[in-house]
């Protein structure tokens, strides 16, 4: 039975229908900002300044994320940049999630699917998008995990209870969310979870997306929508190092530009291969607004390279919903956004729990899962396929819709505004998607960052400049990218040819290659063996730290070796210390080559082999 009611979720409080959220600087207490200090600085200069420090961005040890902050503080912006001087690579205003208000009316009490797509009484949006046919396809996999990001989701809820939840994280109280709890105290996200995948087939309440799919809650915002774009953020690369494969971003910002953690953990997220989708925002209620003119944060923050898929939102006649924003540079695809019934766990009128209960929203936030939906499914039917290309499927199949649009953007006709259409997931189904042509043993030059890898045991090496040049160059390669490498788990670096030493520009002991490991070696073996510094290497420490390290190098093949302390004599044979006995010494005519004598730590430390009788 449907408990609950419409909802319209407003950007500005009764101005604005759409369920989506803003980011927007909150003056009615002190300002909260991010500072990323350089390389030696720490926080110590917020604590001395007196300043409360109110976050510490974690989860990713790589340089764009370390040394990132939050903190509170009455001065302006002008004022702290002239405090902490040139201790700072940036520093900027944070900005605020804000969720919206909610207005309710009477909903059916029958099950809400139907087979009409001009049936808004039911769950139209559906059979408008495809889903329907492209169930013939494929219902999805539990193998295709997605990410939302938003208030957290009511995982006990009657029609969400059999999705396959896995291991989420509350960014607001730095816990993990455990599958099949009840992590949303607002309702927004679990609007989105049940559109994305509430029970098909069990009679009750609505269908989602997928009939098969695995959710990963992030509560980013909090019991009335509000957050900040660095717990976004951070969400999103927790979702990327946890095994996300789409990230579902239903919030969308105003009142502050471009954001460089966010734009990094976009980045960040991408280029392991996640498929990020956001919402175009509704900022003005009568007719949306150009974000060509005024853009909206994340949609718009891809870093120029079309990182996220944007949407906006439409009606059952595929019209542009009059609450959605609009624009040729951040918009890909329009979906079904207006009076959209979903799944919700609390009463938007007395703001209390409302256990396993239905509601209809509208807003472009809505439409955002119907597209996350699609790449799902896509990624179900073809687990192999990049983001990228499941991207560029999901744009180049929607069906057009300008010649609809004549009037809806702002008075004037939308062609190119809402992305190449309305999404189709039928026809986004009918063709294959081919993996990228890359083999095992490839050299692959990603197009898109310059760097080269090796696939090698079923996973992507990375090879550095001074190993290219040993190894690779003049060597033939394939070029792809950085998410169609993505498919191949990161390996060690390749290493460099056996016989080659390296070392750190920090330490001063030398290692010897060999065997796919790298080898310390002491002052007395590197003698012996007559190795010379000038051919020492200098590599990075990701590139050194990646490699296997073994014991020490043993003296060169064929020499006799035993400590001053102990009479036993060691034969080195293949690169191991053999025991051998006197008569084995007298009668091998070994008797007549010197022995060298070494520390007992290095006699311990060497790979020892089976001892020789005779």
């Amino acid at each position: 039975m449907f408990k609950s009611a419409t909802v319209l979720l407003l950007i500005f409080a009764c101005a604005a229908q759409g369920a989506g959220f803003a980011f927007a600087a909150d003056r009615s207490r002190a300002a909260s900002y991010l500072v990323k200090f350089k390389d030696g600085q720490s926080a110590g200069i917020l604590a001395n300044l007196g300043f409360d420090i109110t976050r510490r961005f974690g989860f990713s040890d790589t340089s764009e994320f370390s040394g990132i902050y939050t903190f509170s503080s009455t001065l302006s912006l002008k004022d702290l940049r002239s405090d902490l001087q040139d201790k700072y690579e940036y520093l900027q205003e944070q900005g605020q999630a804000k969720a919206a208000d909610l207005t309710v009316s009477a909903i059916p009490n029958d099950p809400g699917f139907t087979v009409n797509p001009l049936d808004i009484d039911k769950q139209w949006g559906l059979v408008k998008a495809g889903f329907d046919k492209a169930w013939e396809k494929t219902t999805g996999s539990k193998d295709v995990v997605v990410a939302v990001i938003d208030t957290g989701i009511d995982a006990t809820h009657e029609d969400l209870q059999k999705i396959n939840f896995v291991k989420g994280y509350n960014l607001l109280t730095r816990q993990e969310i455990n599958s099949n709890t009840n992590s949303d105290d607002n309702g927004h996200g679990t609007l989105i979870a049940g559109v994305l995948g509430a029970t098909v087939n069990n009679g009750v309440g609505v269908a989602g997306t997928n009939w098969d799919i695995s959710i990963m809650p992030l509560k980013a915002l909090d019991a009335q929508g509000k957050g900040e774009a660095a717990a976004v953020s951070e969400a999103i690369v927790w979702a990327a190092d946890h095994g996300a494969s789409i990230i579902n971003l239903s919030l969308g910002g105003i009142g502050f530009g471009h954001d460089t953690v966010l734009a990094n953990a976009i980045s960040y997220a991408f280029n392991k291969g996640v498929i990020i989708v956001s919402a175009a925002g509704n900022d003005v209620a009568a007719v949306g607004k150009s974000l060509d003119i005024e853009p909206v944060y994340p949609i718009c923050d891809d870093n120029n390279s079309n990182m996220i898929i944007g949407v906006a939102a439409t009606d059952q006649n595929d019209l542009k919903a009059s609450f959605s924003n609009f624009g040729k540079n951040c918009i890909d695809v329009s979906a079904p956004g207006k009076r959209i019934l979903s799944t919700i766990n609390y009463d938007p009128l007395t703001k209390h729990p409302a256990p396993n209960s239905y509601a209809y929203a509208s807003g472009t936030s809505l439409a955002v899962p119907f597209v996350a939906g699609q790449a799902a499914l896509l990624k179900s039917l073809y687990p192999l396929a990049t983001n990228t290309q499941i991207r560029d499927r999901i744009i180049s199949t929607a069906d057009p819709i300008d010649n609809l649009n004549l009037s809806q953007c702002e008075g004037n006709s939308c062609r190119g505004m809402l992305g190449s259409g309305r999404i189709n997931v039928e026809k986004s189904l009918q063709s294959i998607i081919v993996a990228p042509d890359i083999h095992e043993g490839d050299l692959v030059k990603a197009e898109d960052t310059g760097a080269y890898f090796r696939i090698l045991g079923g996973q992507k090496r990375m090879v550095s400049p001074f190993v290219f040049n040993q190894k690779f160059l003049g060597a033939s390669f394939k070029i792809s990218n950085s998410a169609a490498l993505n498919v191949f788990p990161e390996g060690p670096y390749e290493m460099p040819l056996d016989g080659t030493l390296v070392k750190l520009d920090s330490n001063p002991t030398v290692y010897y290659t060999a065997n796919g490991m790298k080898f310390p070696v002491t002052y007395q073996v590197f003698v012996q063996r007559g190795l010379n510094f000038k051919d020492v290497n200098t590599v990075s420490f990701p590139e050194f730290n990646s490699w296997t390290t073994g014991n020490l190098l043993s003296p060169a093949e064929g020499t006799l070796v035993k400590t001053a302390r102990n009479k036993t004599v060691y034969w080195v044979v293949d690169g191991s210390l053999h025991p051998i006995t006197y008569n084995f010494y007298v009668e091998r005519g070994l008797n007549i080559f010197p022995i060298m004598v070494m520390p007992d730590n290095d006699i311990a430390s060497f790979s020892k082999g089976e001892a020789y009788i005779r």
